[in-house]
């Protein structure tokens, strides 16, 4: 970092293959999303090669270039999450079932009480849980995690799902 910050041109090469895979790694952990964090990354790394001669040499050229790339990510995500409220999709009409069918008078009841019985079981539930669970019906955004731990994650939420329903409401 020192000799691209002096202004040698041949030591940005070596120092962009040092910092991408780094700095790749560090951002898929921040958004979560492959694409979006290789992105970031670039931005990042086009400012930082941008204003090498800010560059203090007191100071590690690591935590340099990971508090842009961490500046670009929540950057990143602050637009998808003002997007993704933007493209919410609409709520289904008064007397539609989850699939979108109308329904009759006792089946409304029926489909309501099932609604408020399931909220209440989730309530119960720590807020870990109900963040699984939400992600794994789409509601919510997965946690930047393995497919592996996402999956485990699930599966222990769900058990405790079922345990909370069992104890109000019998067998599910």
């Amino acid at each position: 970092m020192v000799a691209a910050a002096d202004g040698d041109r041949e030591a940005i090469a070596p120092l962009f293959h040092a910092l991408w895979p780094i700095a790749v790694r560090y951002a898929i952990r921040l958004v979560g999303d492959a694409a979006l964090a290789e992105d970031c990354v670039q931005d990042a790394l086009v400012r930082l090669f941008g204003q090498l001669e800010r560059y203090d040499r007191e100071r590690d050229a690591l935590t340099w270039a990971l508090t842009l790339v961490t500046w670009q990510c929540r950057t990143a995500r602050r637009r998808r999450d003002r997007r993704g409220e933007l493209g919410a999709p609409p709520a289904p009409a008064p007397g539609a079932g989850p699939d979108g069918a109308a329904l009759d008078g006792a089946s409304l009841v029926e489909h309501r009480d099932l609604v408020r019985a399931a909220l209440a079981a989730l309530e119960s539930l720590g807020p870990r849980d109900i963040e699984t669970i939400a992600a794994a019906v789409g509601d919510a955004e997965r946690a930047a995690i393995t497919p592996a731990t996402f999956r485990k994650r699930l599966e222990r939420a769900l058990a405790r799902f079922r345990t909370s329903w069992r104890s109000r409401h019998g067998t599910l």
